[in-house]
């Protein structure tokens, strides 16, 4: 994204959220659901997370084709052709299908989509579809860097934070700055002004995430036990209740239908200004997953039986 902003400055940070659908080339009437993260410039796609993300690369690029394709009658040698980026993250850990098809993206729709390929190694990017791409290294930023980022967003947040603390969240957090700036904004929802002493939770984004993404997928009373478990450990963690409410709505909201969001908008607010500080939350967060989970299965039954 910081990519993305420095060519084309803040219009490419009002991004949307939506669940869209693409159909399936092997069934003419099937279409499978997959969340999209988009701008006017820009589109996201995790391609190794979403288990129907070839068809939605497919569908992306035959959209862009159609949205941005150029007629022989009006295209002439001065004029510049505009064009859509598609951000793929975990390329790397994607399946050789998936890679292949990035290829044949490059070779064919390379003047009107290009595409940003993101990866932790490319050692598991295949040799094709990396003699394609211009490789840029971005390492970790080191403990200094990080803690001024820390310190620039207390200052927009007007928040007080010691040096001292903002070190140990740095290095808590393993040089990983998202892990931080999460680490910062759990420890803020829990303990303000922040003391030594406090314990700093690192990595329940990531948490978060998994229970959002188990909750899409199996919206059972089975999984509603093991997302128990979770939600306890994140608890026991000293991230803030009302902080996970509100990241595990933000990351739902981005996997159900436009019909589903007023009604979850309108149960986070009311279960958010029930929630009890501290562990004794566990039974309301549970009790708002089994209500979601209850409304998800009635609609999903809806879509299929029509």
């Amino acid at each position: 994204m910081a990519l993305m902003r420095e060519i084309y400055d803040d219009a490419c940070s009002n991004i949307s959220h939506d669940l869209r659908k693409f159909p399936v080339q092997e069934r003419r009437a099937t279409k499978v659901s997959v969340p999209i993260t988009s701008s006017s410039h820009h589109i996201e796609l995790n391609v190794n997370v979403e288990p129907d993300a070839k068809y939605a690369l497919m569908g992306l690029v035959k959209e862009i084709s159609g949205e941005y394709a150029i007629t022989p009658e009006v295209s002439n040698m001065n004029f510049k052709s505009d064009y859509k980026v598609l951000v793929l993250y975990e390329v790397d850990k994607a399946g050789d299908n998936i890679q292949h098809m990035i290829k044949w993206i490059m070779d064919r729709y390379s003047d009107i989509c290009k595409l940003v390929v993101c990866c932790e190694d490319d050692v598991d990017i295949l040799e094709p579809v990396k003699n394609r791409m211009k490789l840029i290294n971005v390492d970790a930023p080191l403990t200094h860097e990080s803690m001024d980022v820390l310190l620039q967003i207390a200052k927009l947040e007007e928040i007080d934070v010691p040096m001292n603390f903002a070190a140990k969240i740095v290095t808590k957090s393993k040089q990983n700055l998202r892990n931080a700036i999460m680490a910062l904004e759990a420890c803020k929802a829990h303990n303000y002004p922040f003391s030594e002493e406090q314990p700093i939770p690192v990595g329940w984004e990531d948490t978060v995430n998994e229970i959002s993404a188990e909750i899409l997928d199996d919206p059972s009373y089975s999984r509603l036990f093991s997302i128990r478990g979770k939600l306890q450990k994140l608890l026991v963690d000293f991230v803030h209740p009302k902080l996970i409410l509100r990241k595990l709505v933000e990351q739902l909201l981005k996997g159900i239908d436009a019909s589903l969001k007023r009604e979850l908008f309108y149960w986070h607010a009311y279960y958010d200004k029930r929630l009890p500080p501290g562990t004794t939350a566990l039974l309301k967060l549970e009790e708002f997953v089994a209500k979601f989970m209850s409304i998800y299965r009635k609609s999903s039954s809806s879509r299929q039986v029509v």
